[in-house]
């Protein structure tokens, strides 16, 4: 019994560092900009996803670069993409990398 025990809290804890390894981040602009950069590494085809709030007809627009050229913003599959806000609250902005680990830079601007 004790060795299922043991096995059930290893699991558990490895489930609990995956998931906290893919927590979403949100992305803080200084006060009185309107937009932010961030800069990441992210794994041979994964994701990496930002949010920040916004509200209802402000434009969002997002641009990645990377060392690789393979990181692309998700909703486009290109590298910049922008809409205009149709429901208020927190954006989500997703970096997906198609080519080996690299490190990235996303600037993201809301007006």
């Amino acid at each position: 019994m004790k060795i299922y025990t043991k096995f059930f809290a290893i699991i558990a804890v490895m489930a609990f560092i995956n998931v906290a390894a893919y927590a979403d981040t949100r992305i803080r602009f200084a006060k009185g900009r309107t937009s932010a950069t961030v800069t990441g590494r992210v794994a041979n085809g994964g994701r990496v996803c930002y949010f920040a709030g916004a509200r209802v007809g402000q434009r969002l627009t997002a641009t990645v670069s990377s060392r690789s050229g393979k990181v692309v913003i998700f909703e486009s599959g290109e590298t910049s993409y922008a809409y205009d806000v149709e429901t208020r609250g927190d954006q989500y902005v997703c970096v997906d990398n198609l080519g080996g680990a690299t490190t990235y830079s996303l600037t993201v601007s809301i007006k």
